[in-house]
């Protein structure tokens, strides 16, 4: 997993104000290779761990915007400081396809009884969603935090359930 980056014979030239240019493939070396994505439809670079964690970090919604402007000056202005938004993504995007932090290695990890209690909460959650699911209705609340009286169908069952249930 990871960014798209075709190899093209050439790449289209576009005209920005009175000069033509083109995506260069130099680019997908580092420090961009981990990131850099293009498209070739839109003929346009993008930042795939922003595209897909941004919205995490930042609520400006512009994840998906391209450096089709202003190419590498864009390229390293966007990476930033060790704590920027395209840092805490990359980072999160490095966490996300480690294998060795996926469920199946953490459930590896546990005795008998931790993983007999994991599958007793996951069935229960299972329970709700199926329950949910054949009414048609709505997983969430407007408010889920603690404080909310009302936390949506799908908090609210499940805390039901487990109200009843002791083993859950």
């Amino acid at each position: 997993m990871g960014p798209y980056q075709p190899e093209l014979e050439a790449f289209p030239k576009t005209k920005f104000g009175n000069k033509m240019r083109q995506f260069n493939p130099d680019w997908y070396k580092p420090p961009y290779s981990g990131w850099l994505e293009y498209n070739i439809k839109d003929d346009a670079a993008f930042c795939l761990c922003c595209y897909l964690f941004k919205n995490e970090f930042e609520s400006r919604g512009n994840a998906g915007r391209a450096f089709a402007n202003d190419g590498p000056a864009r390229l390293k202005s966007h990476v930033g400081e060790v704590n920027s938004t395209q840092n805490k993504c990359f980072n999160r995007m490095l966490d996300f396809s480690n294998q060795r932090q996926s469920i199946r290695a953490s459930l590896s990890n546990l005795n008998e009884k931790d993983k007999s209690d994991y599958r007793i909460r996951l069935n229960a959650s299972i329970n709700v969603v199926r329950f949910i699911l054949r009414n048609g209705l709505s997983f969430r609340g407007h408010d889920e935090s603690e404080e909310s009286e009302y936390k949506g169908f799908f908090l609210e069952l499940l805390e039901f359930h487990g109200n009843n249930h002791s083993d859950v």
